[in-house]
């Protein structure tokens, strides 16, 4: 999961707000909760339109999990869900944020949609989940203050969310370890891990890949290295080559670059430039 800069995305989907507002006056001038339900429905396109823009801003990748799904639209997300909350049987949903651009994520199949994980048997997937650290606080009406929420899920528009995630040699995501113990961050972790179906089989196999991969990378810039930062005028192609493929893997345009950026950093205890020149120049 990489941060996403609503602030930095508007510009691309600025011309599009101003319909979302005029589906959200319709929505909230409606009184009878089967209309109005309706309406959101056959307003629908208005934030489907969304998706190519979301889609060009995070290069292709699901803001959840940061992998691409060749073929297949991902799915615009309502954060707070519309129509009805898993967790609070009576509320009517967040509907007076149906069309609110900034309540928008964009997520791939797994991540939103209800599947069972074929080897864990947990049901995942978003859906109308929107578990809260307290549920005592959830808003249901348009006037209650959000601001009181504290979501159990991670959120990639929250600058402070991305940096509670890291993950294991073997694929699996994992807390950051300055987070461990500390209960809002094992909670948005562990509801995270099941809903976002951040541990899903082909996830988790791609992040080995990537390991297996960065491992590769560092052993071969490990055989041409230098002694030190005084010898890299006479640096090998071999070993440039092996920084500048460390470097992208970290890009942000990169499926999974937050486990990239993990899985690199693994190696900067031991490994001098690792740590003085793939990071830096990544950073």
């Amino acid at each position: 999961m990489r941060f996403i800069d609503l602030e930095q995305l508007k510009p691309r989907v600025a011309h599009l707000i101003p319909d979302l507002q005029a589906a959200a006056e319709a929505v909230l001038s409606e009184g009878d909760p089967v209309r109005r339900s309706e309406l959101i429905e056959k307003f629908r396109p208005r934030w489907v339109a969304f998706r190519a823009g979301f889609d060009a801003f995070s290069h292709g990748k699901c803001w959840y999990v940061e992998c691409k799904n060749s073929g297949t639209d991902d799915d615009v997300d309502h954060f707070r869900p519309k129509s009805a909350v898993y967790e609070d049987r009576d509320h009517p949903g967040y509907y007076w944020l149906a069309f609110e651009w900034t309540n928008l994520r964009l997520s791939c199949h797994r991540a939103n949609r209800l599947r069972i994980n074929p080897e864990t048997g947990e049901t995942g997937g978003k859906a109308t989940h929107f578990p809260l650290v307290n549920p005592a606080q959830r808003a249901r009406r348009p006037e209650d203050d959000l601001r009181r929420e504290i979501p159990a899920l991670l959120d990639p528009t929250d600058p402070r969310d991305p940096a509670l995630l890291s993950f294991k040699p073997n694929g699996e995501v994992d807390l950051s370890p300055e987070f461990k113990g500390k209960q809002i961050p094992e909670m948005k972790f562990e509801a995270s891990r099941i809903y976002l179906h951040l541990n899903w089989p082909k996830f988790r196999d791609d992040r080995v890949r990537l390991y297996n991969n960065i491992s590769r990378l560092v052993e071969r810039g490990v055989r041409e290295a230098p002694g030190d930062y005084g010898e890299l005028h006479a640096a090998s192609n071999a070993f440039l080559d092996a920084v500048r493929d460390l470097v992208k893997a970290i890009d942000r345009e990169e499926v999974y670059s937050a486990a990239a950026r993990v899985y690199v950093e693994s190696f900067k205890h031991e490994i001098w430039w690792v740590r003085d020149i793939v990071l830096k120049v990544a950073a």
